[in-house]
């Protein structure tokens, strides 16, 4: 006669593998935020350093504009 297996431990397998499933998805989602979350922190650092720049590039400019009307005034008096 043939035996079948105990539906007690056929199903207590299959939901330990399903809950294996959601663990490692669960893993993987949460490699996912980490990752996302080390790209936004590199893109706001990144952010701030163009910012720096814009501002030492503005300031330059502003420079040269003073010394440019600076100029002019001593040729024109």
């Amino acid at each position: 006669m043939a035996s079948t297996p105990d539906p007690v431990e056929v199903g207590a397998s299959k939901r330990g593998h399903d809950e294996g499933n959601k663990d490692a998805t669960h893993g993987k989602s949460r490699d996912v935020v980490t990752s996302l979350e080390a790209r936004v922190s590199r893109l706001e650092s990144n952010l701030g350093t163009l910012g720096e720049r814009v501002d030492d590039l503005d300031g330059h400019y502003n420079d040269m504009r003073r010394s440019t009307t600076t100029s002019k005034m001593c040729l024109v008096g």
